[in-house]
């Protein structure tokens, strides 16, 4: 079963996704990373509160590293959750389009 849970951090504008899921190589469905990117680049949520950024938090160090890419292609923040603490994953993604990822059917 995967899981997810929304805070929002008025301080830093930022709104923190905690996800989960039952297999560790599971990716987040494209459809919610867009719903997300789309957040940021409009710099505002559904609510009106200001967003920066929004940062995905995932249980599983295996889960979140498997993300890290498509998460920071979708132009987000991947953060692993470990002794109570969420400390940041990986660099910026290895491909350079679209079609890379699968986002853009091509033609």
């Amino acid at each position: 079963m995967s899981s997810e849970r929304i805070e929002y951090d008025k301080e830093e504008q930022l709104i923190k996704v905690y996800r989960s899921f039952d297999k560790a190589k599971t990716l987040v469905p494209k459809s919610e990373l867009k719903r997300w990117t789309d957040v940021v680049n409009a710099g505002e949520d559904d609510q009106g509160r200001p967003v920066k950024a929004v940062r995905y938090i995932f249980s599983n160090e295996e889960t979140a590293r498997y993300n890290q890419q498509p998460v920071a292609f979708a132009g987000l923040e991947t953060f692993v959750q470990s002794n109570g603490d969420a400390a940041p994953v990986g660099d910026d993604p290895e491909f350079s389009v679209r079609e890379d990822f699968g986002i853009d059917g091509g033609s």
